[in-house]
């Protein structure tokens, strides 16, 4: 699968343009980021004392090779690839779509919208779970910042999910994401509109934040207002 194609072929769409944050956004995920490391030492017999080490090994390299590394380590009889594979399974298992999302991007798609996901993140995991969650049919393009190349709020992350629908950020252009620090900055830095994704009242931004043009409890609500217009 080529990672860097958009996932339709609305790339002529001259609707108005929507980025997405994908975690705490349009996903929640069940339980802590070492929740998986429990049943992966069950799973090959390792000890449960094994889990911290195993969490350990694997933020510092998420990936088949930093599987392979615990394979060595443990003497398992299995290849990094193999257990990378189990990984992204179980990560994307764990994860569920957030109530109201695929009734709000549905309505969105039907009013004309096109939907770019922006999210930081491994692209293995995060295709993942869009796809285990029903997610992926609903938006038009993915983009990951391990196979683009930049991480949120850097603006070239942003510019090229635009780009991969054939689009350039416009003022008019829209992101919605629960991150101040890579939603905002990064809807900021490219002169985009943002929604912030935040409890009510929202909590104090630091002065280094800038001001989202709304706020909203969660996507659907959100997705009232971009439906109601600027």
């Amino acid at each position: 699968m080529n990672q860097h194609a958009p996932l339709t072929s609305r790339l002529a769409a001259t609707g108005p343009l929507l980025l997405i944050d994908l975690d705490h956004t349009l996903v929640e995920r069940d339980g802590g980021p070492d929740a998986w490391t429990p049943g992966f030492c069950a799973t090959h017999g390792l000890p449960l004392d094994a889990a911290p080490t195993v969490f350990t090994l694997v933020r510092a390299d998420r990936s088949p090779a930093g599987f392979a590394r615990i394979a060595a380590r443990y003497d398992l009889p299995h290849s990094g690839e193999t257990l990378w594979e189990e990984h992204v399974a179980a990560e994307a298992a764990r994860t569920h779509a957030i109530p109201g999302v695929p009734a709000a991007l549905a309505a969105l798609r039907e009013a004309g919208w096109t939907i770019g996901v922006v999210t930081n993140g491994c692209t293995d995991i995060q295709r993942a779970k869009l796809a285990r969650t029903g997610l992926l049919p609903a938006v038009d393009t993915v983009c990951v910042s391990q196979e683009a190349g930049a991480r949120k709020p850097a603006p070239e992350i942003f510019r090229l999910a635009a780009a991969r629908l054939g689009r350039t950020l416009t003022p008019d252009t829209w992101m919605v994401g629960n991150n101040p620090a890579t939603d905002l900055l990064g809807a900021h830095a490219t002169g985009i509109r943002s929604i912030w994704i935040t409890p009510t009242p929202p909590p104090p931004l630091p002065p280094s934040h800038p001001t989202p043009t709304h706020t909203a409890p969660d996507t659907p609500a959100a997705t009232v207002l971009l439906l109601a217009g600027p």
